[in-house]
């Protein structure tokens, strides 16, 4: 094999296992879609706004916080994740919904990341609520954490139709819950971690290319 082929098959083998990890939802990561900044690189969303792509806001408010922020918190995932208080300290929180397509019978895994801060934004506990196809579970991190810290889940839900509404709503916390990284698999290929975001896919690639090429030469 030449070296520009073998240099060829190692980038189609990457953008493989991105199809093979493929996330049933759009957007799980909550990087697209334009923010508009309120000063502290957030913007705060009323229920049924749809601004960030694939998602609609529902429960109080929900805000979208990007890298930069004067928060001292940090995405899971990319530069971007959600805050299910908002700006208002404690209950009632606010979340996101999205549906996707399902198979009748098929079982599914929601996973996702929950964000705490709790020395610097209140708690422990903080929790979310995962809602799926009839399958609701409240998922708890109750360490208490002295930087931005996230916390992998996974929810089982079996599909009753074609379509499934993927919900994920803040249930305790103070002053902030975090959101990122939310991924739908079915059951038989998915784990209990979320897997990587396409960007840290997209990362390892191409960062395993300039190797080859200095192996060949």
């Amino acid at each position: 094999m030449s070296k520009s082929n073998l240099v060829l098959s190692a980038a189609c083998l990457t953008f493989l296992a991105l199809g093979a990890n493929a996330n049933l939802l759009t957007n799980g990561s909550f990087e697209l879609g334009t923010l508009v900044n309120d000063g502290n690189m957030t913007e705060t969303f009323n229920p049924g706004a749809t601004a960030i792509t694939g998602w609609s806001a529902v429960g109080r408010q929900v805000s979208w916080i990007d890298a930069g922020n004067p928060f001292f918190l940090s995405a899971e995932d990319g530069n971007r994740f959600l805050d299910l208080t908002a700006y208002n300290p404690g209950a009632p929180f606010g979340g996101v919904t999205q549906n996707v397509a399902t198979t009748v019978g098929e079982q599914y895994a929601v996973s996702f990341y929950l964000g705490s801060y709790t020395a610097r934004w209140g708690g422990p506990p903080t929790s979310i609520v995962a809602s799926a196809g009839g399958t609701s579970q409240t998922f708890t991190d109750s360490t208490a954490t002295s930087t931005s810290t996230w916390t992998p889940f996974s929810l089982l839900f079996t599909a009753t139709s074609a379509t499934t509404a993927i919900t994920l709503t803040g249930a305790a916390g103070v002053n902030y819950i975090g959101l990122d990284n939310v991924s739908v698999d079915p059951a038989g290929t998915a784990g209990t971690v979320p897997e990587p975001g396409p960007f840290a896919l997209l990362a390892l690639g191409f960062g395993i290319l300039p190797l080859i090429a200095r192996r060949l030469r």
